[in-house]
């Protein structure tokens, strides 16, 4: 849903106009920006992981992403300030004196970010969040429905303080509809999306993914809502609304089943690796502890070349797998003859030899492997990250590769309200007495409110 807005040239009027030199966008010393977004300010306030996944990739782009976070609220992704014991990620396992700086899952969704601390609950917060606003690009949260409407910035209040604003809300059912009210994470829209039910063993009940596929999920498609958002704007000089169901997001990624039903009245069965039509379609054994080694063969010259890497040329020519549907007929049969085959083989030494002869096949990797694999080091897919309190690790990078303007996540997630007095005292000017004097009303805070346990 998109709502259109007409620019406002008053929008810096009234006693609460920032400073006009903010309007010149100082950067943090040594955070140098470059890239296609790089004139682009984002103004963060998403929690967890869809909206930080988005943001990350506008910042990997080059946008300058202030991420707002409340003294008494803070992202729980960073955890808690007082972890219990065996609860949290942190580097070697030990939380530290600030745990909440530590934490792996925001030190990785974070980078590239400035961080602020600011309570919307107070006069002086609104003011400076106001402010904030007629200086940035874009402004995003995924707060359930209507969160922000209640404290009193609908679209049209935003409009009212930029007229080119891009506003996108991503609660996790929209914000419209007999639903819009109710509250959920990722891996409750694994199941509202229909993901999970095809997703199994057959004659088994649905598995949930373990991943929580609609939080990168949403947060992909509202970095590419934002993108399109940002052109439209430079062509008409308009900023929209973006309304973003999570579970719409998600919902697209199984329009096939959706499909189906529509025009065949079949309802997806689970089916664990298989294929519904391909054979060979799975996951064998290979030697070491659960290693695994993944096959799939979609024409009768790839079984040929599979027949000829087992020493069994004579199966390609075998009646039972003779071609695709009789490959499918007999499927258990064929499984169980390429796991007596795999179990005695390496995964990645298997692999190497089956994409030799253009049969498609590929190692099951955990965590660990994928550090060490030669493709993501060839490709320097992995950013090392030096992070003041959490160390010197490896990190996912960029998923997209620009040749004019290569993608960068190598600057760490930001310490709680690490750059607030930055953001208030430079971008905004508020000069940095009246900045140590909202540090000490409680307006910013330098460290979060006491939050234990999750």
């Amino acid at each position: 849903m998109v709502y259109w807005a007409t620019p406002r040239p008053d929008w810096q009027s009234g006693v609460n106009r920032v400073s006009s030199r903010a309007m010149a966008a100082p950067r943090v010393p040594g955070h140098r920006r470059a890239g296609p977004l790089a004139n682009v300010r984002v103004l963060d306030l998403t929690m967890v992981w869809a909206g930080p996944h988005g943001t990350l990739m506008l910042a990997a782009l080059g946008a300058e992403v202030i991420k707002l976070e409340a003294p008494r609220r803070m992202d729980t992704w960073r955890g808690a300030t007082r972890p219990l014991p065996g609860q949290g990620v942190y580097p070697g396992d030990v939380p530290g004196e600030r745990a909440y700086n530590r934490y792996a899952y925001f030190n990785e969704t974070d980078r590239n970010k400035l961080g602020v601390s600011l309570d919307l609950t107070t006069a002086k917060g609104r003011l400076i969040f106001e402010n904030l606003v007629r200086l940035s690009d874009v402004v995003i949260e995924n707060f359930r429905a209507g969160v922000l409407e209640r404290l009193g910035y609908p679209y049209a209040a935003l409009c009212r303080l930029k007229g080119d604003i891009i506003y996108l809300s991503m609660p996790a059912f929209g914000n419209t509809g007999p639903e819009r009210d109710y509250v959920a994470i990722g891996v409750a829209q694994d199941q509202l999306a229909g993901i999970a039910y095809g997703n199994g063993y057959e004659g088994d009940s649905p598995w949930r993914t373990s991943l929580n596929y609609a939080d990168p999920v949403a947060g992909l498609t509202a970095a590419g809502a934002i993108l399109a958002a940002l052109i439209h704007r430079r062509r008409t000089g308009r900023g929209q609304f973006i309304d973003l169901s999570q579970r719409e997001a998600l919902a697209c990624l199984v329009g096939e089943t959706i499909l189906d039903y529509v025009m065949n009245g079949r309802v997806p069965r689970r089916m664990g690796n298989h294929h519904q039509r391909v054979a060979p379609h799975n996951t064998y054994p290979s030697t070491g502890e659960d290693s695994w080694i993944t096959i799939a063969v979609t024409s009768d010259k790839e079984f040929a070349a599979l027949c000829s890497a087992m020493g069994r040329p004579e199966l390609a020519r075998d009646p039972r797998f003779g071609d695709m549907a009789a490959r499918k007929r007999n499927e258990a049969v064929l499984d169980e003859l390429i796991r007596d085959w795999t179990r005695r083989h390496d995964a990645t030494a298997l692999m190497r030899q089956l994409q030799r002869l253009d049969v498609p096949a590929a190692p099951v990797l955990h965590g660990g492997q994928l550090l060490s694999d030669p493709h993501l080091s060839e490709r320097s897919f992995f950013e090392t990250v030096t992070h003041p309190e959490a160390g010197t690790h490896p990190y996912p990078g960029s998923p997209f590769k620009l040749s004019r303007s290569p993608a960068r996540l190598n600057r760490p997630a930001p310490r709680f309200g690490e750059h607030t007095r930055y953001v208030l005292g430079e971008v905004l000017g508020l000069g940095q007495d009246n900045v140590e004097a909202l540090i000490a009303e409680g307006v910013c805070g330098p460290e979060p409110v006491d939050q234990q346990g999750m």
